[in-house]
């Protein structure tokens, strides 16, 4: 219940800024699903906006719920191609990510304690994202994108579960899964 109170509560506070979007769309990536917000491009420069479900160790049967993440991100356009109506856009940016996901696999072996228990917590990070945007001239286009998030994750100390003592580390999943490519497929509405 809190999880659905907490998503509907950003939604609340994400109207205004998704009232100023020109496109939106639906993410994809085995870090997860969700939707995704592009705002229009000014001089080389566009915002995006993903928010997810993120889906790490639930496809395993690993942790029983899955976690929520969203990334902010200013995009520089690099490069453009163009060709009869048609484009492809090489971006980069740094960006923020902010969610309450697991992580946390001290066991690269046999630590079954860590592979065992599901280590939510809240992660926070900045990132770094790189993509293509593909133009077909029309009002669906692609997206597709790489991030990197470097960060921090806080959480219940899984050997001290009885005195609800905190226990923080790096992200690790954000700089692990910086090689899982993300789709996002994008429907213009201005």
């Amino acid at each position: 219940m809190p999880h659905i109170l907490l998503a509907a509560l950003a939604l609340c506070f994400a109207s205004p800024f998704i009232a100023g979007a020109q496109e939106l769309g639906l993410f994809s990536s085995p870090k997860g699903i969700g939707a995704s917000v592009h705002f229009p491009e000014k001089d080389g420069i566009f915002h995006t906006l993903h928010a997810y479900v993120d889906i790490y160790g639930v496809a395993t049967s690993r942790c029983s719920f899955p976690g929520y993440k969203a990334n902010f991100s200013r995009q520089y356009v690099c490069g453009r191609f163009q060709r009869d109506g048609y484009s492809i856009a090489f971006y980069a940016g740094p960006g923020l990510s902010l969610g309450y996901v697991r992580d946390h696999d001290k066991g690269r072996g046999f630590d079954l304690t860590s592979l065992l228990a599901d280590n939510e917590g809240m992660a926070l990070a900045i990132s770094g994202d790189a993509g293509f945007l593909f133009d077909f001239g029309r009002n669906v286009f692609l997206d597709l994108s790489w991030t990197a998030e470097a960060g921090i994750h806080l959480r219940r100390n899984e050997a001290e579960w009885q005195y609800d003592a905190a226990s923080m580390s790096l992200y690790n999943n954000g700089l692990l899964q910086a090689i899982y490519p993300q789709l996002t497929i994008l429907f213009r509405f201005k």
